[in-house]
């Protein structure tokens, strides 16, 4: 896991952590707030967006399944996404074959998307943490972690990816 923080701290990130799935918190109405209280879900059927019709009792359980878990945190949302994806990478060279990272999609500074263009890296999209429930709010506050709602755009944002491994 050394090395995986080692790229998450070469990239920028503020904290790389080691946890195991019972430190995330899963909550029913975050996927009220995916759904319904995000500006991307304008569109349901989005490629960013969405669990693909996985409930939120499996997509706790695919989580939970899962031996280790690296919590990254980051202020830029653009380089946390790309962060994760190559720890993601990373961990599937080393053999996790069923590595995946677990974040909302900023993998682009401007999504095509919501320019109404195809996206240009279908296959890199991963399923965003709130679609599957995970209160990321409770789970960084229980780990000590700085997350709040902001009261000003002058405030700094933490944001946070997970990559699931093992």
């Amino acid at each position: 896991m050394e090395k995986y923080i080692g790229i998450a701290e070469q990239n920028g990130a503020e904290q790389a952590l080691v946890i195991s799935p019972e430190d995330i918190f899963f909550d029913r109405r975050v996927i009220l707030k995916c759904r319904w209280g995000c500006e991307d879900q304008s569109d349901p059927n989005r490629i960013k967006c969405g669990s693909r019709g996985l409930d939120f009792e499996t997509a706790r359980a695919t989580v939970r399944e899962y031996e280790t878990i690296l919590l990254i945190h980051h202020h830029d949302r653009v380089k946390l996404s790309q962060t994760a994806r190559k720890i993601e990478r990373a961990a599937f060279l080393d053999g996790h074959y069923l590595a995946s990272a677990l974040h909302c999609c900023n993998l682009c500074k401007s999504c095509s998307i919501d320019a109404g263009k195809p996206c240009p890296t279908p296959l890199r999209v991963r399923p965003c943490d709130q679609s599957f429930g995970v209160d990321v709010y409770k789970t960084a506050r229980r780990l000590g972690l700085p997350c709040k709602p902001l009261q000003s755009e002058t405030e700094t944002q933490n944001r946070y990816a997970f990559v699931l491994i093992g």
